[in-house]
């Protein structure tokens, strides 16, 4: 069933890349440019841009005209992804070094910077009327300060135990919502002058980007090792909140949140060379997540990430019939499918 859509990404993302690359040439200083390349040329789905392009379709507009602007997305998101790695510490992404493994926080820093500008630059670029592209900059700009100030919140709740699910909810509609959101609505503003066409593609956008965080906090949880290329429960080693964890400090006893906080978070540092057996941490972390699933955490998280792709796809009713609309709705409900 989505066999056709993934040769439909794979498509349109050749395009995507090929401008995206032109924008991040190898030149002086060569190892800032090489260091801003390393994520787009280690590959990605390239799903917020196939989003960009097909809604964009999907109202009767010209995907080619709306490149540019798939493109400044893309940007976007690598940007994002080389400060968070940064801030994570962690060292791998897409199966190579992070960015600041291989040229150092400063470096990586400068380069996540140049990928940031370069977006707008980006946006220049698209041949769609001046008002349109004022409006694509503006949606751009207003998804990166809801970025940040999602990324905010997360730094934040590692500080603490606990989080609700209100701030859950909060925290993760600008870390991930406010990208898909802007993917959708920034594709509708290029093909369309039709407010409610724009404003069904923006709901549509923020729901499933919620959508794929919550379906990845539970996979994290339940996916089979091999296919998520981590161990189960990393989540819990880390200590990271997500709507699982929210769920269940709001509904667990003083003695089983007691339990599940001697683990929760203990395996966040490296914990090579102290003696500890990987096989004792699984067994703990299974403990923990057995704790989870007592509280029905995990089915409550599963359910609301199958319901904001339910409430996503609802919006897309407004949209004609087409095979574009078709290939969203079909997207959305492979988010909350997958196994990986």
């Amino acid at each position: 069933m989505y066999d056709e859509l993934f040769k439909k990404i794979k498509e349109k993302a050749k395009f995507v890349d090929e401008k995206l690359l032109s924008l991040i040439p190898e030149k002086e200083p060569k190892i800032l440019y090489e260091a801003a390349r390393h994520y787009p040329l280690a590959g990605g789905k390239r799903v917020r841009p196939f989003v960009v392009l097909t809604a964009t379709e999907a109202v009767g507009g010209e995907w080619e005209k709306a490149i540019y602007p798939a493109v400044a997305i893309e940007l976007i998101h690598n940007y994002s992804l080389v400060h968070d790695d940064i801030m994570d510490m962690d060292e791998t992404r897409r199966g190579r070094p992070t960015v600041h493994k291989v040229w150092g926080i400063n470096m990586a820093i400068l380069a996540g910077d140049l990928l940031f500008s370069k977006a707008f630059e980006a946006i220049s670029r698209a041949e769609i009327p001046p008002e349109k592209k004022a409006r694509v900059l503006e949606t751009v700009v207003k998804a990166s300060n809801e970025l940040c100030e999602g990324q905010a919140m997360d730094l934040e709740f590692e500080k603490r135990d606990t989080v609700t699910i209100e701030e859950y909810m909060r925290m993760i509609s600008g870390k991930t919502g406010a990208l898909f959101d802007a993917s959708a609505k920034v594709g509708g503003i290029v093909g369309t002058d039709n407010e409610e066409y724009i404003n069904a593609l923006s709901t549509w956008g923020r729901n499933v980007g919620i959508a794929f965080q919550i379906w990845d906090d539970v996979l994290d949880l339940i996916a089979d090792e091999e296919k998520l290329g981590k161990p189960v429960g990393s989540d819990i080693r880390k200590g990271k909140k997500t709507l699982i964890v929210a769920h269940f400090f709001e509904n667990a006893d003083e003695k089983d949140k007691q339990k599940f906080l001697k683990v929760f978070g203990k395996y966040a540092g490296d914990v090579k060379g102290e003696g500890i057996i990987e096989e004792d941490i699984k067994a703990e972390v299974m403990e923990a997540i057995d704790l989870l699933k007592k509280y029905g955490s995990i089915d409550y998280a599963a359910n609301i990430a199958r319901e904001m792709v339910k409430k996503a796809n609802e919006a897309l009713k407004v949209l004609p019939e087409s095979e574009a609309r078709k290939d969203l709705e079909l997207l959305a409900r492979f988010i909350v499918e997958r196994e990986y």
